[in-house]
C-alpha cells in the first residue's frame, strides 16, 4: 500500500491548488472531529489523471483532518490486482473507501463484505457502474451532459464562429458536425445530448435563426427545424470504434458542404480528426485546407494539446480529476459520520490556446 505522501509527485503537483477547490471549500466539515482512515483505490495508480485526483484528495484530507491511503493497479486492465487491493482495504476496516472500479462484477463479493462491515463506499471518476450491492452511497464524477454543453457554449459564444454559422440560408444551410465514437456508450451519448441541447438553444438565440436549426445523421438525435432550415447539426457515428473507421468518418465530415464546425466527442474522435487532416496541418488557421473550420474536442492527450497550442483546434473541455478526488474525500467523511450523501458533478473546464498553460488548467490535462 502506498501512503498519500508518496503521491505528492513532481513539482507540478505541488502547486497550490486551493483555488481550484474554492467553489466547494465550505461544503465539507468533519463534524465528528475523528482522525479518520480513508482508503482510495483508482483504476490505475500511475495514470496522470488519477495522480491529479490524489492531489485533490490530499488537499481535502488536510482540510478535514483525516488520513488517506492511495492505491490502484498498475494498469486499468489488471482487474485481479485491484480486487486484491479492495479486499485488503476492507480487511483494514477503514472509516470509508473511495473507489473507481475496473470491473464491477469482479468486485461484487468484496463490496458485499464492505457493506456488511458497515464501511461506506464512495465512487469517483467512473465510480462503480451498476453496483448491485448498495455499498456505494454516492459518486463524484463528471456530469457529461453539462460537459458537452460547456463545449457548445464556448464555441457558439465566439463572434467569429457566429459570423461563419450565420452565413447559412434556406436551401444552403451551414453545418456543425459531431463525431461520436459510438451511439451506445453512456458518457459519449450524454456529451452529445448536452452539446446538441445547448448548441440548438444558443444558435436559435442568434438573430435570424429562431426555429431554423435541425439535427440529423442519427435517429437517436434527429429533430427537424421548425422553420426554414439555415443550420444543420449532423451527428456522424462510424461503423465501429476502430481507429480506421473513426478516421474514415472524420474524412466524411470534412467533405461536407458548408462545414463550419466539428465537435469530436472523445479522445479517440479527436485522434481521428487529427489523422484525417494530415496530423492537423490541414487545420492551420493561416493556410490549411480547412483553415476556416472551428474544431473543438473533449478530454486531453498530447496530440490534442498540441493542436490547441498550434491553433488547429479552437479549444476543448477537460474533466476535473482534482475535484473528483477532493469531492470524493468530502463525501467519504460525510458518509463515515452517518450524514446523507448524494452524487456530485465535479465539473469540467474549457481550455484553449490562451489558458492551456495556466496552473489551474495544466494540472487537469492528462494523457
Amino acid at each position: 500500500m502506498k501512503k498519500f505522501l508518496s503521491v505528492l509527485f513532481c513539482g507540478l503537483l505541488v502547486l497550490s491548488l486551493i483555488a481550484a477547490s474554492a467553489l466547494f471549500a465550505e461544503d465539507y466539515t468533519n463534524t465528528s472531529g475523528k482522525k479518520m482512515d480513508i482508503r482510495i483505490i483508482s483504476k490505475s495508480f500511475n495514470n496522470q489523471f488519477y495522480q491529479a485526483a490524489f492531489k485533490g484528495a490530499a488537499d481535502a484530507a488536510a482540510k478535514l483532518g483525516v488520513t488517506i491511503t492511495t492505491n490502484g493497479p498498475d494498469v486499468e486492465t489488471n482487474t485481479s490486482q485491484q480486487v486484491e487491493q479492495v479486499k485488503a482495504a476492507v480487511n483494514a476496516k477503514p472509516d470509508a473507501i473511495v473507489l473507481a472500479a475496473c470491473d464491477t462484477a469482479s468486485l461484487e463479493e468484496t463490496l458485499d463484505a464492505a457493506k456488511e462491515a458497515g464501511i461506506p463506499v464512495i465512487g469517483f471518476d467512473s465510480g462503480v457502474p451498476g453496483d448491485p450491492t448498495g455499498a456505494v452511497l454516492a459518486t463524484a464524477a463528471t456530469d457529461n451532459v453539462n460537459a458537452g454543453g460547456n463545449v457548445a457554449e464556448n464555441l457558439i459564444a465566439d463572434p467569429n464562429f457566429q459570423k461563419a454559422i450565420l452565413k447559412g440560408v434556406k436551401g444552403s444551410p451551414t453545418v456543425l458536425a459531431i463525431l461520436a465514437q459510438d451511439a451506445t456508450s453512456g458518457s459519449i451519448v450524454q456529451r452529445v445530448d448536452g452539446f446538441i441541447a445547448r448548441a440548438v438553444a444558443a444558435l436559435e438565440a442568434l438573430e435570424g435563426l429562431a426555429g431554423s436549426v435541425s439535427v440529423s445523421g442519427q435517429e437517436k438525435w434527429t429533430k427537424p427545424a421548425a422553420n426554414d432550415e439555415k443550420v444543420k447539426i449532423v451527428v456522424v457515428v462510424p461503423p465501429s470504434s476502430s481507429a480506421a473507421d473513426i478516421q474514415a468518418a472524420s474524412k466524411t465530415i470534412f467533405a461536407m458542404d458548408n462545414l463550419v464546425g466539428v465537435f469530436a466527442a472523445n479522445q479517440d474522435a479527436v485522434n481521428g480528426v487529427i489523422s484525417a487532416t494530415n496530423d492537423g496541418t490541414d487545420l492551420d488557421r493561416a493556410d490549411g485546407t480547412y483553415k476556416d473550420i472551428f474544431v473543438v474536442g473533449f478530454d486531453s492527450g498530447t496530440s490534442q494539446r498540441e493542436a490547441i497550442k498550434d491553433g488547429q483546434f479552437f479549444g476543448s473541455v477537460t474533466q476535473d480529476p482534482y475535484q473528483m478526488g477532493y469531492q470524493a474525500v468530502g463525501l467519504a467523511v460525510r458518509a463515515a459520520n452517518k450524514e446523507s450523501v448524494s452524487d456530485v458533478d465535479t465539473g469540467s473546464k474549457w481550455y484553449n490556446a490562451a489558458n492551456i498553460d495556466n496552473e489551474e488548467i495544466a494540472i487537469l490535462l492528462y494523457d
